[in-house]
């Protein structure tokens, strides 16, 4: 992915970042929120963030990708509303979700994103579905960094599960492991359709130390 990029889109640097931590697992706000805060430090401007996800939507199913366009942030302190936290507008997020074409279904939406950790009763997911289309137990913490920061997102998010009817946590990470490859695959279409500038041609005359981070 990163050599056609490259051909594609010359002069863009990329910064990869893999795994994350968890609320759950006792980690600081900082820690959390250090991937993205350092990337930005950096001078990235553009992040993409990707996780796997419960779905809620009746018509998303094992295997279809959200492209989000906000995210519910249920790991904020607890108030009479959720934060409700942008991650791209409608129009962005739908040509994320046209690029990743036949491979799968793909629609835009809204990310839930849980403490943790545990998998949703029937009556969990019947309420959480009033919020959003997926549910997930983490990025609401990079989303919050970036957004401090103000670099453009685009969030990714492959069902692996329908909530609430989870066979084992060995199945759901057997399925995220069947769609790695084509995710991977697909990951350069998304940039360029999250960010179509970044596919322009290379101005003659820019000169080469304006290379713009992503």
């Amino acid at each position: 992915m990163l050599a056609r990029l490259s051909r594609r889109a010359r002069g863009v640097r990329l910064a990869l970042v893999h795994g994350r931590p968890h609320l759950y697992e006792g980690r600081s706000q900082a820690e959390l929120e250090r991937a993205v805060s350092d990337l930005a430090a950096f001078g990235v401007t553009r992040v993409l963030l990707l996780n796997a996800c419960g779905g809620l939507a009746a018509d998303l199913a094992v295997g279809d990708v959200l492209a989000a366009t906000e995210l519910v942030d249920l790991q904020a302190p607890p108030t009479d509303a959720p934060p409700r936290l942008p991650v791209c507008d409608q129009a962005a997020a739908a040509r994320v979700a046209t690029s990743l074409g036949p491979a799968f279904g793909a629609r835009t939406g809204v990310y839930v994103a849980v403490p943790g950790p545990h998998y949703e009763t029937p009556a969990e997911a019947a309420w959480l579905a009033g919020l959003g289309d997926v549910v997930g137990m983490s990025t609401a913490p990079e989303v919050r960094a970036a957004g401090r920061a103000g670099a453009q997102l685009c969030l990714l998010s492959l069902v692996v599960n329908r909530a609430s009817a989870v066979g084992s946590h060995g199945d759901v990470l057997a399925t995220a492991a069947r769609f790695r490859g084509a995710i991977g695959a697909a990951l350069e279409g998304v940039v360029l359709a999250r960010w179509p500038e970044l596919g322009a041609p290379r101005d003659a005359a820019e000169p080469a130390g304006n290379d713009s981070p992503a």
